[in-house]
């Protein structure tokens, strides 16, 4: 996962982006689809499956569902939405872009559908143990009642039992269970993976490869020696016999998290500062900021919320302020997170995203900023960013406070004056931006007012849903 790269401001470009499958799309037709046999799993009272999706415009799509038998009850999983050649560009859990998050309830599976479903002739693992535990907690696996033989064509699902909770990359989905389904020729000894899947506690499938996917993935998954070795076996089973290796297998339930192997991705929710915390600020930038801050650019508020709304888009902002004087910035794309250190909620000192490990720093900073800010005040900056990769990008600048009004004008819940100050912003590798931000001098913060991306038009922000905590 590649890191966005900063800006001193929001995130414009990203604002840019589809909220949703529905939007990028423009709501295509439904034309066409089914259910893929290959795809289809029972864990207790659970069928996990996948259903390929063919819409009007040329695009297709994967869905995978799940349905609790017991419960009558059907989910949404995640969707893989596909390229030209069938391979997944872009994944949704939900509306969540590229990372895990919790099935959804699917609202629109009728009883019947439920009913078919659950009537899908699949019988549940029976697990049979192929070796001892290893010492990283896996246990190999292979599932007797997938075991079928047409011709010389071998079918069945291999599993492999994680002792504790994982969380895999890239979408730190949690994995429990993984299977991975054979098609193995007997007589010239050859075969390939055709579906793969993991599973969470409940046998929801959170992560897969199928069609497409496992073609491109092929290397992944070679059979080596010893997995030939166990087909061979089963090509020789006799009719109508059991195969048996070590002893029966039954998963464990309420299994504990992974010390070792946790989420690759930060929890941001909430504003946590967890994440960022561990990544400090050298001395000499930390030293700079201070200066600037104190004593006139001190927060004087414990937290303010607001939705920025202009024509890109809303974003849901919340501001936290330190005991150190910096700002924690959360902003909520919907689809995805972006949190920041900042001073003033101005200058970004840190950078993480919800959909990237890691995160960026201020590295050096050359400004002539000064508070109190006062009106005709001109002040640039150019700043050096570095990322967890080591790579350096730049940024720069230039602002004039060019007037003032009431606070009020632009939030209701705001009091006092503010300052309006206008700024032109460049960043490597990304179209120049001019901005019209105003500060709050009750609050010392900024807040936007209008933004311009390269040649397009200036548009108008404004602050809705606004609270301040004091």
């Amino acid at each position: 996962m590649h890191y966005a790269r900063p800006l001193l401001r929001p995130l414009f470009l990203l604002s840019l982006l589809p909220f949703s499958f529905a939007q990028a799309a423009e709501k295509p037709e439904l034309i066409g689809g089914g259910i893929n046999p290959l795809s289809v799993t029972r864990i207790h009272d659970r069928v996990s499956y996948m259903v390929s999706l063919n819409f009007n415009n040329g695009k297709t799509a994967q869905q995978w569902r799940s349905v609790d038998c017991k419960q009558g009850k059907s989910e949404l999983l995640y969707k893989d939405l596909l390229d030209d050649e069938g391979l997944t560009k872009v994944r949704f859990y939900g509306d969540s872009y590229m990372r895990y998050a919790p099935a959804q309830d699917d609202k629109l599976m009728t009883a019947e559908d439920i009913r078919k479903i659950c009537q899908l002739p699949v019988k549940e693992p029976l697990w049979e143990r192929l070796s001892a535990t290893s010492a990283t907690g896996i246990t190999d696996l292979v599932d007797v009642n997938s075991i079928h033989r047409v011709g010389d064509i071998l079918t069945v699902r291999m599993g492999y039992d994680f002792a504790d909770i994982i969380w895999e990359p890239p979408y730190d989905a949690p994995l429990e269970l993984k299977i991975e389904h054979y098609f193995y020729n007997c007589k010239t000894h050859q075969g390939d993976a055709v579906a793969a899947m993991n599973f969470d506690g409940q046998g929801r499938v959170t992560d897969s490869l199928i069609t497409a996917d496992i073609v491109r993935r092929k290397s992944s998954f070679k059979i080596d020696a010893q997995k030939a070795q166990h087909f061979e076996q089963l090509c020789q089973l006799p009719a109508g016999k059991t195969f048996t290796a070590e002893g029966r297998f039954v998963p464990a339930v309420n299994k504990s998290a992974s010390t070792l192997m946790g989420p690759s991705m930060p929890d941001l929710s909430n504003n946590n500062p967890q994440w960022l915390s561990k990544y400090p600020l050298s001395a000499a930038v930390d030293r700079q900021a201070q200066a600037l801050i104190k004593s006139w650019a001190i927060p004087r508020f414990k937290q303010v919320r607001y939705t920025e709304v202009s024509a890109l888009g809303k974003i849901k902002v919340q501001l936290d302020a330190q005991s150190d004087g910096y700002i924690r910035k959360l902003e909520d794309y919907g689809i995805w997170t972006v949190q920041r250190l900042t001073l003033a909620n101005l200058l970004q000192l840190k950078f993480a995203m919800s959909i990237s490990s890691g995160a960026m720093l201020l590295n050096t900073l050359q400004t002539d900023l000064h508070f109190p800010l006062v009106q005709g005040q001109k002040y640039q900056a150019k700043l050096e960013n570095i990322d967890a990769d080591k790579k350096v990008t730049s940024s720069a600048m230039r602002c004039e406070v060019t007037g003032e009004g009431d606070a009020q004008r632009i939030a209701p819940e705001f009091s006092g004056k503010y300052l309006l100050v206008e700024c032109h912003e460049s960043n490597e590798g990304q179209p120049d931006n001019r901005s019209k931000l105003a500060w709050l001098q009750d609050l010392n913060i900024f807040v936007p007012v209008a933004q311009q991306l390269g040649d397009k038009p200036e548009r108008l922000v404004t602050l809705e849903n606004v609270s301040v905590t004091r």
